[in-house]
Formats: structure tokens, C-alpha cells, sequence
């Protein structure tokens, strides 16, 4: 990989300290990026996120800021602002969902999920943008295969996402004039914490490993270099698009898995 391609630049990645966002964190730093860490209460994962991206000659600052919550998420804004005075690239990969059929999901666990997932990505777009706009920044959104396909006791989630998704197009197509550049990654299952949110969690990993024709389950990984891709100039004509990094699970069915 190119460890130059975005040198100078600063990238935000929310729930940075673990899983898919430690990841994207990493690789974005490998190829030049200062980070900012934001966790949600997990300050001990923080640090030591921070400290795998300072052993690799980059900066890193770790920020805590609730994702559901308006007030953290302005003030987070505010100190990147003040503070740092930079931001390139804002990647909103903090997510939470309540896993229920949708005749059982409640009214507040439905509200917290489109919060983290859908309100953030919109407060933290609009926080972040006079520094975006400086120089032409990236918005990139982590999504689910659960916007266009059903999960079981995946509604709140999926729903949430294909907001995301939506959200996301509208904001490519309002601030490309600026030169921002705003995109969706959208994952099929991955090899994190997040399996264990199903009531069924080793039936979401036999689903993923025998229904990608690759033959095993994502990694945090396999999304991360995307996320770098994207925000470099070899993606600058990909505009408000959602990018379906699944390992072929949705690609279709082979009939000998039902005999």
C-alpha cells in the first residue's frame, strides 16, 4: 500500500477503538493520515488505538462523544474545530441497533438506533462541513446488506441503514459543488463483536462463510481498504454511491445447500 496517498490529511472515524472502525483507523493511518478516535465510554480501547497509529510515525488524538446524543456530538465538532482546525476525512462507522421481529421492537430502542446511525452521520456532516469544504474533504458512511435484504430481528438496524444510505446520497449531491465527496460501504456479515448482537450468532457465521462464494466471513479489514480507496484521487468521480462489499454473499443461492 501506498503509505503517502494521504499524507497531511486528518480523518475522523467514529467508534474508532475496535472492530471495523480500529481497522479503517489503521489502514487510513498506514497510508499517511493523522486520526482522531472517537469511542463512545471504552477510554482504555481508545488509547491503545491511538498508540498502534502513533507507533506508525502518525498523530492521534482519541475524543469521547456519545453517538445518540446531540450535545457530544456538537461538542465533539466544536473541539475538532478550535482545536485542531483540520478535518479531510469523516468516516461514521459508530453504530448500535436493537436486534427484535418488528412487532417487538420499542419505541425508544428504534429511536437510539436511527440516532447513532442516521442523526449522527447528519450532525457530524454539518459540524464538520466548514472544515470539509476547506479543501475538498470525504464523508464516508459504514452500512449494512440489511438496507435491501431482511435479516431475522434485524428491522431497526436495516431500516436505519437504508436511511444512512439515503442520507448519504443527499449529502453528496448538496456538497459536491464543494468538492466533498460523499459515499456508503455497505458490509455483508464481519468477523466482529456485532455477530454476537444475533440471537443466532453462530448461525450468522455459517451464513456468511458457506453463502460467500469466497468461502469465509468478512474482516474489519477487507472494508477498511475501501474506505481508504475512497478517499483518494483514483475515487474522486464516485459520487454519492453505495459501494456492496459482501464477499458475493448476495450474488445468489446455490441449490445444493437445500438438499
Amino acid at each position: 500500500m501506498d503509505s503517502t496517498r494521504l499524507a497531511g490529511k486528518v480523518a475522523l472515524v467514529t467508534g474508532g477503538s475496535r472492530g471495523i472502525g480500529k481497522s479503517v483507523a489503521l489502514r487510513l493511518a498506514r497510508e499517511g493520515a493523522d486520526i482522531l478516535v472517537n469511542y463512545k465510554q471504552d477510554a482504555t480501547a481508545a488509547e491503545e488505538t491511538a498508540g498502534e497509529i502513533r507507533a506508525l510515525g502518525r498523530t492521534a488524538w482519541t475524543l469521547q462523544a456519545d453517538m445518540r446524543k446531540e450535545a457530544e456530538i456538537r461538542g465533539l465538532c466544536s473541539r475538532i474545530r478550535e482545536e485542531i482546525g483540520q478535518l479531510d476525512i469523516l468516516v461514521h462507522n459508530a453504530a448500535f441497533g436493537t436486534m427484535a421481529p418488528t412487532m417487538r421492537i420499542g419505541r425508544a430502542s428504534w429511536q437510539a438506533t436511527f440516532d447513532t446511525n442516521v442523526t449522527a452521520l447528519l450532525l457530524l456532516s454539518q459540524g464538520c462541513y466548514p472544515l470539509l469544504k476547506k479543501q475538498g474533504g470525504h464523508v464516508i458512511a459504514i452500512s449494512s446488506v440489511g438496507s435491501f435484504t431482511c435479516f431475522s430481528e434485524y428491522a431497526a438496524i436495516g431500516c436505519s441503514k437504508a436511511a444512512m444510505e439515503a442520507l448519504i446520497r443527499y449529502i453528496a449531491f448538496d456538497l459536491a459543488k464543494e468538492g466533498i465527496r460523499a459515499n456508503t460501504v455497505s458490509a455483508g456479515p464481519v468477523d466482529t463483536r456485532a455477530v454476537s448482537w444475533f440471537k443466532y450468532p453462530t448461525a450468522v457465521w455459517n451464513f456468511g462463510t458457506k453463502k460467500s462464494p469466497l468461502g469465509r466471513m468478512g474482516m474489519p479489514e477487507d472494508l477498511a481498504g475501501i474506505v481508504a480507496f475512497l478517499c483518494t484521487p483514483d475515487a474522486d468521480w464516485i459520487v454519492g454511491q453505495t459501494l456492496v462489499a459482501d464477499g458475493g454473499i448476495m450474488l445468489g443461492v446455490e441449490f445444493k445447500d437445500w438438499l
